[in-house]
Order: C-alpha cells, then sequence, then structure tokens
C-alpha cells in the first residue's frame, strides 16, 4: 500500500467516525480570527498576532482526534499561553520561505515543504520556535514530494469546488435570467461552504495523520539504528596493520 492510500485511509477513517468534532474545531479556530477584525483599532492586528497560537491549539486538537484521544472543544485555544512563541514561529517559517522564494521559487516551496510541520511539533512538544523549525524539516526529510503531492490535492480540490459553483452560477444565471449578482453571491456562500466545512476540516486532519506517521518512522530509525557495515577480512587486517 502506498504512502498516499495510507494517508487517505486514516484520515477518511477518522474524519467518518469524528468527523464533527473536526469541523467544529476548525470552523471555531476560523471564525475566532474573522471576528478578531471587528476589534476597534487593532482588530487586523490582533488577527495576525493570534493566528500562531490559534494554528497550534486546533493542531494539538486534531493530534488528539488522530490518535484517538478526546479531548475537549476548548483544546483549540489551550495554546494562548505560548501566543508569542507561535507568533514567532508564523513570522519565522514565512519570512524564511518567502525569503527564499523571491530568490529561486523551487527552494521557496522546498523551504516551506522543510517547515510545513513545525506548528504540529508546537502544538506535541514543549518546544522553541527555532527547535520547532528543526524537527519540523528533519521530520519531513525524504518525505517533502509526498507532503507536495498532498498539498497540491488541497489546492485542486479547492479549485475544483470553486469552478462547480462558478459553473453552477453561469447555469443560473443563463436559464433562469437572475440579476447577476445573485448567483455570484449564491455561488461564493456555497463553495465558501464546502471549503470551510469539509475540504479544510479534512486535508488538516490529514496533516496531523502525516506528521504522527513522519514521527513514528523517526522513532523507529532511531530505536533500531542501522547495522554497522561489515568490512571484509582484507579490510580488517589491513585496519590492524596501520
Amino acid at each position: 500500500m502506498s504512502k498516499y492510500n495510507i494517508y487517505f485511509n486514516r484520515a477518511s477513517k477518522t474524519f467518518g467516525e469524528r468527523g464533527f468534532e473536526v469541523i467544529l474545531a476548525v470552523v471555531l479556530a476560523m471564525a475566532s480570527l474573522v471576528l478578531m477584525i471587528f476589534f476597534p483599532v487593532a482588530g487586523f492586528a490582533l488577527m495576525i498576532f493570534s493566528y500562531g497560537f490559534l494554528c497550534v491549539g486546533t493542531k494539538k486538537f486534531l493530534l488528539g482526534v488522530a490518535i484517538g484521544d478526546f479531548l475537549p472543544i476548548e483544546t483549540v485555544f489551550s495554546k494562548i499561553r505560548i501566543c508569542v512563541k507561535a507568533f514567532c514561529l508564523k513570522v519565522a517559517t514565512f519570512l524564511i520561505s518567502v525569503l527564499w522564494a523571491v530568490v529561486f521559487i523551487v527552494p521557496g516551496i522546498i523551504t516551506a515543504l522543510n517547515y510545513s510541520m513545525s506548528s504540529f511539533v508546537m502544538a506535541d512538544e514543549d518546544l522553541n520556535s527555532l527547535e520547532c523549525m528543526v524537527k519540523s524539516k528533519k521530520l519531513v526529510y525524504g518525505h517533502r514530494g509526498e507532503i507536495f503531492v498532498v498539498y497540491l490535492a488541497y489546492f485542486f480540490v479547492i479549485l475544483t469546488v470553486m469552478c462547480v459553483c462558478a459553473g453552477l452560477g453561469c447555469a443560473m444565471r443563463y436559464y433562469f435570467n437572475f440579476p447577476y449578482w445573485i448567483p455570484i453571491v449564491s455561488m461564493c456562500l456555497l463553495a465558501l461552504f464546502f471549503i470551510v466545512i469539509f475540504v479544510v476540516p479534512y486535508f488538516e486532519l490529514m496533516f496531523a495523520h502525516i506528521y504522527l506517521i513522519l514521527k513514528n518512522e523517526k522513532s523507529s530509525s532511531e530505536t533500531f539504528p542501522k547495522p554497522k557495515r561489515k568490512y571484509t577480512k582484507k579490510e580488517q587486517k589491513d585496519a590492524k596493520e596501520n
């Protein structure tokens, strides 16, 4: 069975069993960010600052769901104590990825993939921002291609939903002769509904499973190191003589 089948099967199984909890956690985090914009004066700044700990808290909840724990929904907000650390992590990963992308696109993508698991690391372990970035890079080493394909699938699913809704809007306009704004608004809301309620929670849960799989593989490789190379009799004799 390929890695993609494992990712898909585990995410689908968990989403089928506990999809409501996953949807509720993701929607709650996203809604909290949107509502922060309406705070007077510093609403947008507050949203940017809060994104880090809400992201880490959501991933903490998703990791619990992925391993079968029953965490309270308040777990989404449980990482507020590390808001500064989470904010620094998001800023650092964003700036480094963008700077590399400005130089060359491919190194920028590779850098973004290297740090794609850093929020899960912070949600799972009590590490500082730099340690989370370093550990994320170690976890995804050798698996960047797989993670990149999952992100591509994520993007194309969202694009497909938007294209289908756009097609439905055009059909509404053509067959029912509605005012142009009715199909646009209704189909935008429909696309937003499917993306927020189904697509984002499902793929975020899949990334939680990917993190756990990579972490287990890393632990197994450290627990059972590769056997040492066996030297030939000639090499052993040369080594003794030297």
